[in-house]
């Protein structure tokens, strides 16, 4: 009896055990990130209910975790400096298992005051997808504008038109607290925001927004640059209005204004300028509006109209020198003209997302037209001796029409998602042009003229295109793997685009005598296309707070079919490419990442590659497409490596990335002679295999004292082989590009200062007509071997005290062109260039700027001077915040200005000369807003 009670109270107690046990076994886990959708670590985590009281803090990643909740509901909250509050009430389902995948916390716009931090800040925090800066282990001065603070950050260069590179990667999207910000631009605002506003700087990898969403992330990311402000930054007041004269019929006026506030954005802008360039009148005016905000807390909209109008004349001279196996090719050309064109733009967008369903929507209409006459004369000699004298006149319109649609869903199991996108298009082009081309024909041996022809040209040009885009991708999450915050699903992806194009160029030759035009069938086109592509993917992939990984491949048909009207002929090209996909990315501990990705792409030919017509255009370049062309296949890997030492501030960033391409398609130019024994450029298509290139780019950055001094270290290393066509004959052509430079910088609060010395060599410039000057010129193109050796190096430095701020600046750079096989007439370039510039600012309102530059030059092949530049202004400024300015500037004091440059194209050696004027006096009047956060912040100019 005693054994039977024991054993009944034994197997009570561990069923009671084991229920306690269970409702023990409930566990929650959650993600924590800002408005940027970036991890907050250090938050303060607080579960409550009726059987629990927890507390944790999240960890490097955002994450946070409770493994023993005890009752089946509980409120949660969530707290960290600069940030608001978040509270909310869960409860747990039949599941013991709840994730909350993403808390977003928002700036404490109430917290005006900035956070005092003693101690020195980590300058970086490298985490998955994303690289941060904590904008106050860096330098930010009174006056400092958000280019001034980017300078400093490694890994980052900002050249002086406000275009910003990582990694030799361009980045062009901006947002500020992971919000979109008016044009969403990087150049038009870095140099009109404070950077005093700025609390932190992310570089990140960003996928898109619809696979921010969804979390399915295969396609390859772009660089976004999200800007999180300090508390209560997050709205403000900036623009201007300026009106100016000066010599050379200078008048300008105009003015802008951006009103901020949070998701609320509205913006306007006027502006008007004319003057005398030297070669006539340049005019140009600009307008625009836009509008952005919220309709609720789960739908925004975003509307802006631009428009423009610009007049401009120009003149030019240019001496060119080409390579090529049958003999040198020189030509002198001399041109001038004026172009005007007028463009308006309208976009809308529309978003919509919950926590289940996302929408975003395009509309974008767009219309252009233009007007251009120009003359030109083109002396030719060498392997060809003929001139040419030619008058182009054209009008032309573009009316376009483009709308999109993009759809997400989150199903009913929360692991699966589908999604889909439409898009439709619409554009066409007229253009009336009128080409006369006198050419003069020359004996080679006696150098006697043979033949005057005179050819007058109207052609008309219609093409009209419209494009259609379904897609849908379906997502089925599979089953939880053992981390319960990861999650992994099969992806079934489907693309269909339809395209139309409809061509019609009429040639008319006008008669001498009665001018009478007469339609050319020969040197006319009427056809029609229509293309069929498709892409049908599949894919892994798996993703947790660590690692993130997919992988699969694409098959993609495509038809393309073209019916040649005039010549009663049809070509179908049908072609069926395989395209691998891969990409993965790791958190290998703190503050140290790896990524990894292969991906294959198809490139079908144009319909000008295929067409088998003899475009005439250019009657010293004609282009025949060949029919028979196979689409060329793209492999690119890309690897980076991100490391940060959290204790010393120690960064390195690296990437290495390769590149082939199978049947690429390159041109064939040939020289063939004409009826007068001279000859001319035929341009034709192949395809060719061998065209490969491999480099990497690296960037150290050790801070020292607390990063009161830094050095850095960065370059780039580059090797590649093209492979190019001349006469029929294929042949390889290797180059090297190798960039290194060392940065050091002393922070300062009184004389800041920083030096920076450079190398750079390349060869082979452009040995693929990446900047083609052919089709205005009609030179013979071949491959060159040319070699740019580039040193430079500057140091700045600059005196702040209370009433008397100097900056001085000194800069030498030494470049040098050398040319295998280049003639004396274009002799090696050397190019020597000193400046120094200087800006004082005296009793806080009045400011001087000088910048002079002597350089040397040698080579040319065009008649040079040694300039010696010199410009200067003086401002004074009013009001207690300093926002009105009158200036006084003058450019170019000694009238030395030369515009001379050398640049290759393809096989051609290039030295052009644009005559416009230089020296220029200017008086201006200007009013600046720039206020945030009820703050005035001072922006200088750079």
């Amino acid at each position: 009896m005693k054994k039977s009670l024991s054993l009944l109270f034994t197997t009570l107690f561990v069923l009671c055990s084991s229920g306690v046990y269970a409702q023990n076994n409930n566990r929650v886990n959650g993600y924590v990130a800002d408005t940027g959708k970036i991890p907050i670590k250090d938050a303060n985590v607080m579960l409550t209910g009726d059987k629990d009281t927890l507390h944790t803090t999240t960890d490097e990643e955002g994450y946070f975790s409770f493994t023993k909740v005890k009752g089946e509901s509980f409120s949660l909250k969530i707290s960290t400096t600069g940030y608001q509050d978040f509270k909310d009430n869960y409860s747990f389902s039949e599941k013991k298992v709840l994730k909350i995948r993403h808390i977003q916390l928002k700036p404490d716009v109430h917290l005006l005051k900035e956070v005092v931090i003693k101690g020195k800040p980590n300058p970086m925090r490298i985490m998955q997808d994303t690289i941060e800066y904590n904008a106050a282990a860096y330098q930010v001065l009174e006056g400092d504008n958000m280019a001034d603070l980017l300078k400093q950050l490694p890994g980052l260069e900002v050249d002086d038109e406000y275009n910003v590179t990582t990694m030799g990667k361009g980045m062009t999207k901006l947002r500020i607290n992971g919000k979109d910000f008016f044009t969403n631009n990087v150049k038009d605002f870095i140099a009109r925001l404070p950077a005093g506003i700025v609390a932190k700087i992310q570089v990140i990898d960003d996928f898109g927004d619809q696979a921010n969403f969804t979390g399915i992330k295969m396609a390859e990311p772009i660089k976004l640059l999200n800007i999180v402000t300090k508390p209560g930054m997050n709205n403000g007041n900036f623009g201007n209005a300026g009106i100016s004269g000066g010599t050379n019929n200078q008048f300008g006026i105009g003015g802008s204004i951006n009103l901020w506030k949070d998701t609320k954005q509205s913006s306007g802008e006027l502006n008007y300028n004319t003057s005398n360039n030297g070669a006539g009148t340049a005019q140009s005016m600009t307008g625009g509006i836009s509008h952005a905000d919220e309709i609720n807390k789960n739908m925004n909209y975003r509307i802006n109209y631009n428009l423009g109008r610009n007049r401009n004349a120009f003149t030019s001279e240019q001496a060119i020198e080409t390579l090529n196996p049958l003999g040198t090719f020189y030509q002198k050309n001399i041109s001038d003209g004026e172009t005007l064109n007028n463009n308006h733009h309208f976009n809308g967008d529309f978003n919509y997302k919950s926590k289940k369903t996302f929408l975003d929507g395009n509309v974008m209409v767009s219309y252009n037209n233009g007007e251009n006459i120009s003359s030109s004369v083109n002396n030719q000699w060498g392997v060809i001796k003929q001139d040419l004298e030619n008058v182009n006149q054209s009008i032309n319109k573009s009316p376009a029409v483009n709308a999109s649609l993009n759809f997400s869903r989150i199903l009913k199991n929360k692991k699966s998602s589908l999604s889909g996108n439409f898009g439709i298009s619409s554009s066409s082009n007229h253009a009336d042009q009128y080409i006369s081309t006198n050419t003069r024909y020359y004996d080679k041996v006696t150098e006697l003229l043979v033949k005057d022809s005179l050819l007058n040209r109207n052609l008309l040009t219609d093409n009209n295109t419209q494009n259609f885009n379904f897609g849908f991708n379906y997502s089925l999450g599979l089953k939880k793997p053992k981390d319960t915050l990861a999650r992994q699903s099969l992806t079934l992806s489907y693309n269909l685009s339809l395209g139309r194009n409809m061509s019609r160029v009429q040639t008319f030759v006008i008669d001498q005598l009665s001018k009478v035009p007469a339609f050319v069938d020969s040197l006319s086109t009427d056809y029609t296309s229509v293309s069929v592509n498709q892409n049908i993917g599949l894919g892994y992939t798996y993703s947790s707070n660590k690692v993130r990984y997919n992988f699969g491949a694409n098959v993609s048909p495509a038809l393309l079919s073209s019916d040649y009207v005039h010549l009663g002929q049809k070509v179908r090209n049908n072609t069926l490419n395989y395209s691998p996909r891969i990409n993965l990315s790791k958190t290998i501990s703190k503050s140290k990442t790896i990524t990894l990705s292969y991906n294959g792409n198809n490139r079908n030919p144009t319909i000008n590659e295929l067409q088998p017509l003899r475009n005439t255009e250019n009657l010293q370049n004609i282009v025949i497409g060949n029919p028979n062309l196979r689409p060329s296949f793209s492999h690119n890997v890309n690897s980076n490596y991100n490391y940060v030492n959290a204790k010393n501030g120690i960064s390195l960033q690296t990437g290495l990335n390769f590149s082939t391409v199978q049947n690429e398609i390159v041109t064939n130019v040939v020289l063939i002679p004409d009826t007068l024994n001279s000859l001319k450029q035929e341009t034709r298509f192949e395809n060719t295999n061998g065209n490969y290139r491999l480099g990497g780019n690296y960037a150290l950055n050790i801070p020292l004292k607390k990063n009161k001094y830094s050095i850095s270290y960065s370059g780039s290393l580059e090797t590649s082989n093209r492979a190019v066509f001349i006469n029929n004959n294929k042949r390889f052509s290797k180059g090297i590009n190798i960039s290194q430079q060392l940065n050091a910088v002393i922070t300062s609060k009184k004389i800041p200062t920083s030096a920076r010395v450079s190398y750079r060599f390349s060869s082979n410039n452009n040995v693929l007509n990446e900047n083609p000057i052919v089709d205005v010129l009609g030179q013979v193109n071949g491959a060159v071997f040319y070699h740019t050796h580039n040193y430079l190096a500057d140091l700045n430095s600059s005196l702040r005290l209370k009433k008397l701020t100097f900056n001085a600046r000194v800069n030498y750079s030494f470049s040098m062109n050398k040319g295998d096989g280049i003639s004396d007439n274009f002799k090696n370039v050397q190019r020597l260039a000193l400046s120094f510039s200087a800006m004082g600012r005296i009793k806080k309102t009045y400011y001087i700027d000088l910048k002079t530059s002597k350089t040397i030059n040698t080579g040319y092949a065009l008649a040079n001077t040694n300039p010696f530049i010199v410009n200067a202004s003086l401002s004074k400024r009013f009001l207690k915040d300093q926002s009105l300015s009158f200036s006084i500037h003058a450019n170019d004091l000694l009238n030395q200005g030369n515009n001379l440059e050398r640049f290759i194209s393809g096989s051609s050696i290039v030295d052009r000369r644009t005559n416009q004027a230089t020296r220029v006096f200017t008086v201006r009047l200007s009013y600046n807003i720039s206020s945030f956060g009820g703050k005035g912040f001072r922006v200088d100019p750079d």
